[in-house]
């Protein structure tokens, strides 16, 4: 019998069986092969992949799985996004040869300015589509293939989500902030000295979470700065607040950073079988397409698109709330800096809004939120909002009295000032190649602006943190209802701090003897 070759993709899933299940013995692994791909396969072969040779599968995406041998690219940075551009625009248009030769040189001054064009002739196009995998086919425009309102697909989905727990139905999205955005309105803003509207003012926050509110995922910010100013200037470690923090010169969650989010997200899911309800974002699509095949926990399903995302759990209050309360806090900073006399602009750092964003997320939002939009979403019958009038009348408030102040001149509208259009995720064409190029560019030097620059502050010591936390718990002990798990958490924090203190003195009489 012909023996048949094993394929980069039959590799990758053996090493990722062995990764999930690393208990099996090599012989069980055989036996888990054959039985997947009515192939045999030695122990000797097993023992072979299994090892460090094969490593660069583990980070392969599923064009070079499917690929032969390549030659190395000349200019990867411009490959790699000539290959996501063609990925991401064929879905709403045909393409040609020439077309891609166009975005080619277009890409070129962008990615490597100032340096001699090359000629991108049609032998480099046949090597460019050979090396990914591309033919005549895969330039060809798919074209939409749901109907109007979604309501056919959603028939399947439904079908699809009664086979799962609702602790295990995920869905995410995401969107921007303006984060130094004032309440200004009209020509108004245009005079204003500060209006908080730059692109390093600009945040993207991507959310996950769980049809029973029983899990929110700790939320993944991208800005454009590698490690901005507040953070040096606080000495913290953005990671010890509980998200992520990625960056690019546009601020933009990319495909890039969303297969990273595809990869974590995955593996957070390890031991249970997981559905996660995404929409067809053209970077959420690439980012599958790229990773798809490694997921082991994780089953995709795309949410039919529609103008008023209805179909998006977080599009149905989660989201809006999440910003109602958010811009809540800033407008109440405004009007608190501005009374002390102080510009809210100057003192506002982007570690203020994290903080807020964070705490909200986590703290703030009760579950109904969450539970509600997820059945508005996926219920046959139509569901109403959740009502956030409180949250907006509260904002109303804090808005006059800018305007009172003399702060603004002319306030834009609320509704504007909670959800501007500004703020949604654009994944037209218009804007496709920022999207792509901004992760080749270099933001590592870029930080969010400030009028004056920040102090750096003092490190906490122990013995300033027992001091604080001796206030925070005399506090507590002398209310009439105590909190006594807060007291008890105290109790072990003390024990740690006291630990610290002792070390910290002992180092310091070991120096002073010597």
């Amino acid at each position: 019998m012909q023996r048949r070759p094993i394929s980069n993709s039959q590799k990758l899933a053996l090493r990722s069986q062995h990764a999930l299940k690393p208990y099996l013995t090599q012989l069980q692994l055989c036996q888990w092969f054959e039985a997947e791909y009515q192939q045999p396969i030695a122990e000797s072969s097993v023992s072979r992949i299994l090892s460090s040779r094969y490593d660069s599968l583990d980070g392969a995406s599923s064009h070079q799985l499917r690929a032969k041998r390549r030659r190395a690219e000349s200019w990867p940075e411009l490959e790699r996004a000539l290959y996501e551009w063609i990925r991401r625009v064929q879905d709403q248009e045909s393409l040609s040869q020439h077309l891609i030769l166009q975005k080619a040189r277009t890409f070129w001054e962008r990615l490597y300015p100032g340096q001699a064009m090359p000629q991108f002739s049609n032998g480099w196009m046949r090597g460019f589509q050979s090396r990914w995998d591309i033919n005549k086919n895969n330039l060809q425009g798919k074209g939409a293939s749901h109907s109007d309102d979604g309501t056919v697909e959603m028939v399947g989905i439904r079908q699809l989500l009664n086979q799962y727990a609702p602790r295990d139905i995920f869905a995410c999205d995401e969107t921007a902030l303006l984060w130094k955005r004032i309440p200004e309105s009209g020509l108004a803003a245009t005079g204003h000295a500060s209006t908080g509207t730059t692109r390093n003012d600009r945040l993207t926050t991507c959310f996950c979470c769980n049809s029973d509110a029983s899990e929110r995922l700790p939320l993944w910010f991208v800005g454009t700065a590698k490690r901005p100013q507040a953070f040096s200037a606080a000495g913290i470690n953005i990671e010890n607040l509980g998200c992520q923090w990625r960056f690019n010169t546009r601020a933009w969650m990319t495909s890039t950073i969303f297969t990273e989010w595809l990869l974590w997200f995955d593996q957070r899911m390890t031991g249970r079988k997981v559905v996660l309800l995404m929409d067809g974002l053209s970077a959420h699509k690439f980012a599958f397409e790229e990773v798809g095949s490694q997921l082991q926990n994780t089953f995709i399903i795309w949410i039919p698109a529609t103008p008023e995302d209805k179909y998006q759990p977080l599009s149905q209050g989660i989201v809006f709330t999440w910003k109602s309360y958010w811009k809540c806090k800033w407008a109440s900073y405004l009007v608190h800096e501005h009374d002390r006399g102080w510009d809210p602009i100057s003192t506002m750092t982007i570690l203020h809004a994290i903080r807020w964003a964070i705490s909200i997320w986590e703290i703030e939002l009760a579950d109904d939120i969450f539970t509600h939009a997820f059945r508005a979403a996926m219920s046959i019958e139509s569901i109403e909002r959740i009502d956030n009038r409180q949250t907006i009348m509260d904002i109303e408030t804090l808005l006059h009295q800018l305007y009172l102040s003399g702060y603004v001149s002319e306030l834009m509208d609320t509704s504007h000032f909670i959800d501007p259009v500004e703020e949604k995720v654009d994944d037209s064409t218009l804007h496709l190649d920022d999207s792509i190029l901004c992760h080749f560019e270099n933001a590592s030097e870029l930080q969010e602006s400030v009028s004056t620059p920040l102090q750096p502050l003092s490190l906490v010591s122990a013995s300033d943190a027992l001091e604080g936390l001796y206030k925070l718990r005399l506090y507590e002990e002398q209310q009439v209802n105590a909190n006594m798990d807060l007291l008890q958490v105290l109790k072990h924090h003390e024990r740690l701090l006291l630990q610290k203190q002792t070390e910290s003195q002992r180092v310091s009489d070991v120096r002073a003897f010597f």
